[in-house]
């Protein structure tokens, strides 16, 4: 059965301060809704009554994701709630917050887990910005997380998410991937925002030059791929694009009706489709 997903970034909070980080949204007057039980119900579930009304015969599929969700409170609520509901939900982390307790509490809901790994390099992830007390993310910790995640759910998809940036553009993650042996490994080329350009298309074709006789299936996303082919929700519950270098919001689901506020953003369902071709 085919698959619709709709992101939603709950939180922009981060422990991390990645400098070419998209999450960074207009301020609205009202506090991010991930605080609020009834606030969280009510987009989840105007997210799903429209999306598989609309996309029938799709599996809906809610991914989660930041800043860094894990720093929500409410977020084990999210993701129990959305399962209930009946999507399929995946999260996306850089699990530097992860706990035993959080794996044990919600492994059987998640059909994937994807970690975000940029670089393995100290020196790197400190130029980056993916660093949190003076320290990194150790592939010790991830792969305990990932066979935890395994143990308890034989169904669960692993994913890594890696951005190709003007800092780690050289950076060989070939025996991190092999050793990890995730279901999937997307690879992007790092957003940039009107005059700043964190990757330029030499520097994603260097990376992806470098890592094209990876076993595990690896998906690449330009700049282009990227632009109008994802429906991502806001902390505030606003449906938004970037275009031409900014974001561009809707009206909030929360009080605006779904359907209105989905065709205030652009959306193209075929970028959406080919997003998925593999690149070897």
């Amino acid at each position: 059965m085919k698959e619709i997903t709709i992101n939603w970034h709950i939180t922009e909070q981060c422990n991390y301060s990645c400098n070419y980080c998209f999450a960074k949204y207009t301020p609205n007057s009202k506090k991010e809704l991930h605080y609020s039980k009834k606030s969280i119900e009510t987009v989840l579930k105007n997210i799903y009554t429209y999306f598989s009304k609309e996309f029938k015969n799709h599996i809906i599929r809610l991914n989660i994701a930041g800043g860094e969700p894990s720093l929500s409170k409410n977020l084990s609520f999210i993701i129990q709630t959305a399962y209930k509901l009946g999507f399929k939900v995946s999260i996306i982390t850089n699990a530097s917050k992860l706990t035993k307790k959080f794996i044990e509490l919600n492994a059987k809901y998640l059909s994937i887990f994807a970690i975000s790994v940029d670089s393995l390099n100290e020196i790197t992830n400190t130029q980056i910005g993916r660093i949190f007390r003076d320290e990194t993310l150790k592939t010790s910790t991830i792969i305990k997380n990932i066979e935890q995640f395994r143990i308890l759910n034989n169904n669960i998809e692993i994913k890594i998410n890696s951005v190709v940036n003007s800092y780690n553009f050289q950076e060989y993650l070939g025996d991190f991937i092999d050793l990890i042996e995730p279901d999937k490994w997307k690879i992007f080329q790092a957003l940039s925002f009107g005059t700043e350009n964190y990757c330029t298309e030499k520097e994603f074709e260097i990376f992806l030059e470098n890592h094209k006789k990876i076993k595990t299936p690896v998906f690449k996303e330009s700049n282009e791929d990227m632009t109008d082919s994802y429906i991502m929700i806001d902390p505030y519950g606003r449906f938004y694009q970037n275009t031409e270098g900014h974001y561009n919001y809707s009206n909030s689901i929360i009080d605006f009706p779904i359907e209105k506020a989905f065709s205030q953003i652009k959306f193209d369902l075929s970028k959406f489709k080919n997003r998925y071709i593999k690149t070897s």
